[in-house]
Protein backbone atom coordinates (compact mmCIF):
# COMPACT_ATOMS: atom_id res chain seq x y z
CA UNK A 1 0.00 0.00 0.00
CA UNK A 2 1.25 3.39 -0.62
CA UNK A 3 2.28 5.54 2.46
CA UNK A 4 -0.74 8.31 1.42
CA UNK A 5 -2.95 5.34 0.37
CA UNK A 6 -6.10 5.48 2.85
CA UNK A 7 -6.68 1.54 4.04
CA UNK A 8 -10.10 0.70 4.19
CA UNK A 9 -10.14 -1.13 7.34
CA UNK A 10 -8.53 1.89 9.78
CA UNK A 11 -11.48 4.01 7.91
CA UNK A 12 -14.14 1.88 9.13
CA UNK A 13 -12.67 2.09 12.78
CA UNK A 14 -12.68 5.59 12.64
CA UNK A 15 -16.35 5.65 11.35
CA UNK A 16 -17.41 2.48 13.38
CA UNK A 17 -16.00 2.41 16.17
CA UNK A 18 -18.30 3.48 18.05
CA UNK A 19 -20.57 0.30 17.69
CA UNK A 20 -18.18 -1.71 19.34
CA UNK A 21 -17.71 0.66 22.24
CA UNK A 22 -21.80 0.44 22.54
CA UNK A 23 -21.56 -3.39 22.47
CA UNK A 24 -19.25 -3.45 25.21
CA UNK A 25 -21.78 -0.89 27.41
CA UNK A 26 -24.34 -3.09 26.40
CA UNK A 27 -23.17 -6.42 27.45
CA UNK A 28 -22.29 -4.75 30.51
CA UNK A 29 -26.15 -3.66 30.63
CA UNK A 30 -27.22 -7.17 29.93
CA UNK A 31 -25.08 -8.63 32.69
CA UNK A 32 -26.32 -5.79 35.63
CA UNK A 33 -29.62 -5.82 34.70
CA UNK A 34 -30.62 -9.36 33.41
CA UNK A 35 -28.05 -11.71 34.90
CA UNK A 36 -25.77 -11.66 31.11
CA UNK A 37 -27.53 -15.01 30.18
CA UNK A 38 -28.82 -15.63 26.18
CA UNK A 39 -30.66 -18.22 25.37
CA UNK A 40 -29.60 -18.84 21.47
CA UNK A 41 -30.85 -21.22 18.45
CA UNK A 42 -31.23 -24.60 19.72
CA UNK A 43 -31.14 -23.75 23.35
CA UNK A 44 -27.82 -22.85 23.44
CA UNK A 45 -27.34 -21.01 26.72
CA UNK A 46 -24.45 -18.16 26.73
CA UNK A 47 -23.14 -16.42 30.21
CA UNK A 48 -21.43 -13.33 29.44
CA UNK A 49 -19.89 -11.12 32.15
CA UNK A 50 -17.08 -8.59 32.52
CA UNK A 51 -14.43 -9.29 34.63
CA UNK A 52 -10.92 -7.93 36.16
CA UNK A 53 -9.90 -4.99 33.55
CA UNK A 54 -11.73 -2.03 31.67
CA UNK A 55 -10.59 0.90 29.73
CA UNK A 56 -13.33 3.63 29.03
CA UNK A 57 -12.51 6.01 26.07
CA UNK A 58 -11.66 9.12 26.55
CA UNK A 59 -14.01 11.83 25.36
CA UNK A 60 -12.33 13.88 23.65
CA UNK A 61 -8.29 13.51 22.56
CA UNK A 62 -7.76 16.34 25.30
CA UNK A 63 -8.68 13.78 27.87
CA UNK A 64 -6.99 10.47 28.89
CA UNK A 65 -8.03 6.97 28.91
CA UNK A 66 -8.90 5.51 31.89
CA UNK A 67 -8.11 2.10 33.31
CA UNK A 68 -9.64 0.31 36.28
CA UNK A 69 -7.92 -3.16 37.20
CA UNK A 70 -8.45 -6.07 39.73
CA UNK A 71 -11.77 -7.24 41.28
CA UNK A 72 -14.90 -6.34 40.04
CA UNK A 73 -14.19 -2.82 38.41
CA UNK A 74 -18.05 -2.53 37.10
CA UNK A 75 -18.81 -2.43 40.68
CA UNK A 76 -16.52 0.13 41.89
CA UNK A 77 -17.59 4.03 41.63
CA UNK A 78 -15.13 5.34 39.27
CA UNK A 79 -16.80 2.66 36.74
CA UNK A 80 -20.05 3.96 37.91
CA UNK A 81 -18.93 8.00 37.40
CA UNK A 82 -17.58 6.90 33.79
CA UNK A 83 -20.55 5.73 32.61
CA UNK A 84 -22.77 8.83 34.48
CA UNK A 85 -20.37 10.97 32.79
CA UNK A 86 -21.17 9.19 29.11
CA UNK A 87 -17.93 7.25 28.76
CA UNK A 88 -17.91 4.00 26.86
CA UNK A 89 -15.98 0.90 26.94
CA UNK A 90 -13.13 0.48 24.72
CA UNK A 91 -11.80 -2.18 26.09
CA UNK A 92 -12.96 -4.68 28.55
CA UNK A 93 -12.15 -8.28 29.66
CA UNK A 94 -15.01 -11.04 29.07
CA UNK A 95 -15.48 -14.19 30.86
CA UNK A 96 -17.66 -16.19 28.73
CA UNK A 97 -19.30 -19.46 29.55
CA UNK A 98 -21.15 -21.98 27.56
CA UNK A 99 -22.12 -25.46 29.57
CA UNK A 100 -18.62 -26.60 31.08
CA UNK A 101 -16.42 -24.37 29.08
CA UNK A 102 -15.33 -21.19 29.86
CA UNK A 103 -13.50 -18.32 28.23
CA UNK A 104 -11.75 -15.30 28.98
CA UNK A 105 -10.96 -13.10 26.14
CA UNK A 106 -10.19 -9.25 26.29
CA UNK A 107 -12.10 -7.30 23.29
CA UNK A 108 -11.30 -4.07 21.93
CA UNK A 109 -13.99 -2.13 21.17
CA UNK A 110 -13.13 -0.53 17.43
CA UNK A 111 -12.14 -3.35 16.03
CA UNK A 112 -13.96 -5.66 18.06
CA UNK A 113 -10.68 -7.93 17.68
CA UNK A 114 -9.73 -10.31 20.79
CA UNK A 115 -6.41 -10.45 23.06
CA UNK A 116 -5.32 -12.77 25.74
CA UNK A 117 -7.45 -15.22 25.03
CA UNK A 118 -7.80 -18.33 27.16
CA UNK A 119 -9.41 -21.51 25.71
CA UNK A 120 -11.90 -23.94 28.00
CA UNK A 121 -9.56 -26.57 29.18
CA UNK A 122 -8.67 -29.62 26.76
CA UNK A 123 -11.89 -32.25 27.01
CA UNK A 124 -10.80 -35.16 28.75
CA UNK A 125 -10.86 -37.07 26.02
CA UNK A 126 -8.22 -35.49 24.15
CA UNK A 127 -4.84 -38.29 23.90
CA UNK A 128 -3.30 -37.51 21.09
CA UNK A 129 -2.07 -33.76 19.58
CA UNK A 130 -4.62 -34.38 16.73
CA UNK A 131 -7.41 -34.20 19.57
CA UNK A 132 -5.86 -31.59 21.37
CA UNK A 133 -5.69 -29.19 18.06
CA UNK A 134 -9.00 -30.41 17.34
CA UNK A 135 -10.79 -29.46 20.32
CA UNK A 136 -9.30 -26.09 20.70
CA UNK A 137 -10.12 -25.43 17.31
CA UNK A 138 -13.47 -26.17 17.96
CA UNK A 139 -13.10 -24.12 21.18
CA UNK A 140 -11.89 -20.99 18.97
CA UNK A 141 -14.67 -21.39 16.40
CA UNK A 142 -17.78 -21.39 19.10
CA UNK A 143 -16.13 -18.49 20.89
CA UNK A 144 -16.20 -16.65 17.54
CA UNK A 145 -20.12 -17.80 16.91
CA UNK A 146 -20.78 -17.11 20.43
CA UNK A 147 -19.48 -13.59 19.62
CA UNK A 148 -21.15 -12.87 16.48
CA UNK A 149 -24.36 -14.05 18.00
CA UNK A 150 -24.12 -11.69 21.04
CA UNK A 151 -23.20 -8.47 18.24
CA UNK A 152 -26.07 -9.85 16.21
CA UNK A 153 -28.44 -9.41 19.19
CA UNK A 154 -27.17 -6.29 20.21
CA UNK A 155 -27.50 -4.62 16.11
CA UNK A 156 -31.01 -6.43 16.12
CA UNK A 157 -31.77 -4.23 19.39
CA UNK A 158 -29.72 -0.65 18.21
CA UNK A 159 -31.52 -1.11 15.06
CA UNK A 160 -34.45 -1.36 15.70
CA UNK A 161 -37.20 1.43 14.85
CA UNK A 162 -38.45 2.04 18.26
CA UNK A 163 -34.84 1.70 19.68
CA UNK A 164 -34.11 5.55 21.62
CA UNK A 165 -37.60 5.46 23.25
CA UNK A 166 -37.31 2.05 24.93
CA UNK A 167 -33.68 -0.13 24.82
CA UNK A 168 -31.75 3.53 24.69
CA UNK A 169 -33.36 5.11 27.17
CA UNK A 170 -33.18 2.20 29.66
CA UNK A 171 -29.68 1.65 28.96
CA UNK A 172 -29.23 5.63 29.99
CA UNK A 173 -31.11 5.20 33.12
CA UNK A 174 -29.02 2.35 34.18
CA UNK A 175 -25.97 4.27 33.11
CA UNK A 176 -26.86 7.65 35.22
CA UNK A 177 -27.70 5.68 37.97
Amino acid sequence: MKPNTPNPATERIETHGFLGEEFLTWLWYQWEQHGGEFTFAGGRVVGVALDDFLIFAAPSDEETEQTLRRGLPTRTAEARTALRQGRRLKKARLLIAEGSRQWTATLDAASLTLAGVKLPEDAEECESDIDRTTDRAANWLALDEILQALYGRFLGERLAPDYKATKAAAQAKWMAS
